[in-house]
C-alpha cells in the first residue's frame, strides 16, 4: 500500500532536497532515475526532474519535458508570475539574461540576503547551467529568470 503523501510546498521542497547529489550515469548520457520513471529516459531531463519531484509530493504536474509547454500552461491558467517570487515556485531560466526564452528549470528553495535566488535543480553542474548531469542546489540571479509557474499547494 502506497503511503499518501500531503500536496504542500513543504513536500516539494524536501523531496528535492533529498535528490541533490543524484547524477546521471554514465557521465554525459541523460540517463537517470527520473527520466526511466518519466518513460524517456537519455535526453535532457531538467523538467523531467521536476515532474519526478511533484509526482513524488502528490501533485499531477502536467507531464512534459519541456520548459515552455509548462510555462505556456502556466501563463494560459494565470499561475505564472514575473515577480515576487516564493519558495516552491517552478522558475523558469534564460542564461542569456533577455528574459526571453524558458532554456532551464528549478524549484525555488529560498532568496538570500542579496535577493539571488537559491534553487533545486535537475540536469545542471558547474560547467553547464543547463545540461550539466546532476541534480544541485544553486544560486542563481534574478536577471536570468523569465518567470515562475505558481503551483496550488496546501500550505
Amino acid at each position: 500500500m502506497k503511503t499518501l503523501v500531503p500536496k504542500t510546498r513543504d513536500a516539494v521542497l524536501q523531496i528535492a532536497a533529498w535528490q541533490i547529489g543524484v547524477q546521471e550515469a554514465p557521465a554525459g548520457s541523460n540517463r537517470q532515475k527520473y527520466g526511466e520513471a518519466y518513460g524517456m529516459n537519455g535526453v535532457a531531463w531538467c523538467m523531467i526532474f521536476i515532474w519526478w519531484v511533484f509526482r513524488e509530493a502528490g501533485f499531477n504536474l502536467h507531464k512534459t519535458a519541456s520548459c515552455t509547454t509548462l510555462a505556456n500552461r502556466y501563463k494560459t491558467s494565470g499561475q505564472w508570475v514575473t515577480s515576487g517570487y516564493k519558495p516552491g515556485d517552478i522558475v523558469m531560466f534564460d542564461f542569456s539574461g533577455k528574459r526571453s526564452k524558458t532554456e532551464h528549470v528549478g524549484i525555488l528553495e529560498s532568496i538570500d540576503k542579496a535577493g539571488n535566488l537559491i534553487t533545486i535543480e535537475g540536469n545542471t553542474g558547474t560547467g553547464n547551467d543547463a545540461n550539466g548531469g546532476q541534480v544541485m542546489r544553486r544560486t542563481r540571479s534574478v536577471k536570468y529568470v523569465t518567470g515562475a509557474c505558481r503551483p496550488g499547494y496546501n500550505i
